[in-house]
């Protein structure tokens, strides 16, 4: 009876043995044959299983080593793995060897492969014989037919190399403030409208640098004290300059430059509440001032210009209600000329993503210093989001041109909230 049961553990047991070898050296001849013989037709694919090519990773265009050659582990691992970690190896291994197949049938033998939708594409290549099938792949987010390889993009042309560069500003912008009749600290209701277009277009190549600038700033305003006028104009400017600079020797920060700017009106504008006496009207007063210098550009955010040869032109248009003593000219004058220099500054100071400040001063004064005009403005950006903005401005400027009054500082200063959007 012990002898029987010694036969058949011992039988039981060479049985499980050979069948093991046996299933290992299938698995290796199932993992290595990877390749078809040209004998294997379209007629014998029906004995193979139904392969879709429906996508390419890249992981299928990497080589891949098995993780059982001996030549790819420099070092054994310092613990064992899980049962549970080995599970997991052998499923990317599979998947990895299973694409891989699918990836060389695919472009060895495309006629064995069933693709995905291939048939809505092209009705004439659904007959293998003679014929030879197209590989495709169907993108990830919608359906699309490409050719392999892949249809590579021409690469974009990048904006660094460009040497154009377009950047802008719009705002809308109010304040408000109202108050009842009996409000017992007095008062009067009023509210103020403010709009802002600044568009900078901007081309530098090699040492050549052209800035060409232009702004507009349009704001009205209405008050109960005021009888004569629904609203008025506060604010009403619109600044055009073109710079251009070559980049000497003696500094990369340093620039030759030669520069136009001109400022204008293009509304009526009256100098005191219920008042007729016109301080401003269509392209009355305007100024227009040339300089030939030098530009110190310590980064993006500072830069200093000095003019020692300027010239500076105020005109009027003969229709124009303005009177010519306010702004420097003789009774019956429409237009003169001042020769001097100019200094201008500008400063960009960026606190935090939603803090800026900036800051700009332009001074022009004539060689004996009869004629001098300088405006300092500084503005504060505080940023809410990406189309809302708070904005709070202070300019102070001084103008001794006048002939009919003694020259004194003039300060304006507002604050409004409201829409803004940067583009480029």
């Amino acid at each position: 009876m012990r002898r029987k049961l010694f036969l058949i553990r011992a039988i039981f047991f060479i049985s499980l043995i050979f069948s093991s070898f046996h299933a290992r050296a299938d698995k290796e001849a199932s993992l290595f044959q990877l390749d078809f013989p040209d004998a294997v037709t379209a007629d014998t694919s029906r004995f193979l299983p139904v392969i879709v090519f429906d996508s390419l990773r890249a992981i299928d265009l990497v080589p891949f080593t098995l993780p059982y050659d001996i030549t790819y582990w420099k070092a054994k691992p310092e613990r064992k793995k899980l049962a549970l970690e080995k599970r997991f190896d052998s499923l990317m291994v599979k998947e990895k060897l299973t694409r891989r197949s699918v990836y060389n049938i695919a472009i060895s033998r495309p006629d064995l492969i069933d693709f995905y939708r291939l048939q809505d594409f092209d009705e004439t290549l659904n007959s293998v014989k003679g014929k030879e099938k197209e590989l495709h792949v169907e993108g990830v987010d919608e359906p699309q037919l490409l050719p392999m390889p892949f249809l590579l993009e021409q690469p974009k042309k990048s904006r660094e190399n460009n040497p154009w560069k377009l950047k802008g500003n719009l705002s809308l912008q109010f304040s408000q403030y109202y108050v009842t009749d009996n409000w017992y600290k007095g008062g009067t209701p009023n509210a103020t409208f403010l709009s802002i277009l600044e568009y900078d277009i901007i081309f530098q190549k090699k040492k050549w640098l052209w800035e060409n600038d232009f702004d507009v700033k349009i704001g009205f305003y209405n008050t109960s004290e005021d009888s004569l006028r629904a609203f008025r104009v506060n604010n009403d400017v619109i600044k055009v300059s073109s710079r251009i600079g070559y980049q000497t020797s003696m500094s990369k920060k340093l620039y030759y430059s030669a520069a136009i700017d001109f400022n204008t009106s293009l509304f009526k504008g009256y100098k005191k509440t219920n008042s007729n006496e016109v301080v401003t009207s269509f392209l009355s007063p305007s100024r227009c001032f040339f300089s030939v210098g030098l530009d110190y550009r310590h980064s993006k955010n500072t830069e200093v210009r000095v003019a020692p040869l300027a010239y500076k032109i105020i005109s009027l248009l003969p229709s124009s209600e303005v009177n010519p003593l306010t702004v420097g000219l003789d009774s019956a004058q429409y237009h003169t000329g001042y020769s001097g220099y100019m200094i201008q500054a500008e400063l960009n100071w960026k606190f935090s993503k939603e803090i800026q400040i900036t800051s700009n001063f332009d001074l022009f004064s004539s060689y004996d210093c009869r004629n001098i005009e300088f405006d300092w403005e500084t503005i504060g950006k505080f940023t809410i989001n990406r189309f809302l903005s708070t904005r709070l401005s202070l300019i102070m400027r001084f103008d001794n041109t006048p002939k009919d009054e003694k020259a004194k500082i003039q300060i304006q200063e507002q604050l409004s909230f409201g829409f803004s959007y940067h583009f480029q």
